[in-house]
């Protein structure tokens, strides 16, 4: 039942248009950008395009990409979206090497520290591991079939990233959560240890981000979502360290304190190396009208 109106509500959205994406090679080799169906990769210090082929056997995304990633080392790639495509990409050559058939639309994806995983979340709150290096028996991987990992119960989740010494893997969604899950040595068995929940957001969590400070090396967790507030976390307890409102910030509260007509959500947020300087992109929520037209 639950399934059913989940895939009911995404095929309202048919005619949705995707937002752009756009991420940048942990050593600012290149820059990645997703447009609808469309990826394109740029090489920074050449200023040019770089040629993309497909040596997986598998298809092209045929339909909107929503989300694309780096591993740490910037050596493995992963686009994926609304045509249930995982697609991995080798980033010495641009050659996808393999394309994974996901059970749902997917919404978020992350790449392992070392290279070795690949983790996607679908929209059914289902996040899967596929094997690109060793198995977890020390043998390399027969299929390119994902296995289940770990699961947020039927809510969508947004984002998906690794902690950076990438023991820990968090997961955010639509429900107001966010998860820290340790991530096993052997994936495709689960992950089933929970370190922690970072709760506090009031509208749905729409991305994730860590800052590692020079001298915090363990990171912090940053988060934003529907209620206009990027929130600040010790991740590894769970505690709320800070709260910024940037619907104030940005001019979109009253003087009174009530939020205007429509509302804002952040809808991405994103850290510096050292942690020094953080970026947020603000959404701009306009009310649905009723518009009555008219009889001829």
């Amino acid at each position: 039942m639950e399934e059913n109106l989940i895939e009911e509500g995404e095929s309202s959205r048919e005619g949705e248009v995707a937002p752009a994406l756009i991420v940048i090679h942990p050593r600012d080799k290149s820059a990645a950008v997703a447009v609808g169906p469309e990826l394109r990769v740029y090489d920074i210090a050449g200023n040019c395009p770089i040629s993309l082929s497909d040596d997986s056997g598998g298809p092209s995304h045929s339909e909107s990409i929503r989300a694309i990633g780096f591993g740490a080392n910037g050596s493995v790639f992963a686009s994926a979206g609304d045509d249930k495509l995982v697609k991995i990409w080798m980033t010495d050559s641009w050659h996808c090497t393999k394309t994974v058939y996901a059970e749902k639309r997917v919404s978020a994806v992350a790449v392992s520290h070392n290279g070795q995983h690949v983790v996607f979340a679908d929209k059914f709150g289902l996040v899967w591991a596929i094997a690109l290096g060793e198995g977890d028996e020390g043998q390399a991987p027969i299929d390119n079939k994902a296995v289940p990992i770990l699961g947020h119960y039927c809510s969508i989740i947004t984002s998906l990233k690794f902690s950076p010494d990438g023991w820990f893997i968090a997961s955010a969604d639509r429900d107001f959560k966010i998860r820290i899950t340790v991530f096993p040595k052997r994936p495709r068995k689960g992950a089933h240890e929970i370190q922690s929940f970072c709760l506090g957001h009031t509208d749905f969590v729409s991305c994730l981000a860590f800052a590692r400070p020079i001298d915090y090396p363990q990171g912090f967790l940053l988060s934003g979502g529907g209620d206009s507030t990027v929130r600040l976390w010790d991740f590894i307890s769970g505690r709320l360290l800070h709260t910024c409102d940037f619907g104030a910030q940005a001019g979109l509260v009253k003087s009174n304190g009530t939020e205007m007509e429509g509302g804002s959500a952040v809808i991405d947020v994103c850290a510096s190396c050292d942690g020094s300087l953080i970026a947020v992109a603000i959404q701009r929520l306009l009310p649905w009208k009723k518009v009555t037209f008219p009889q001829a």
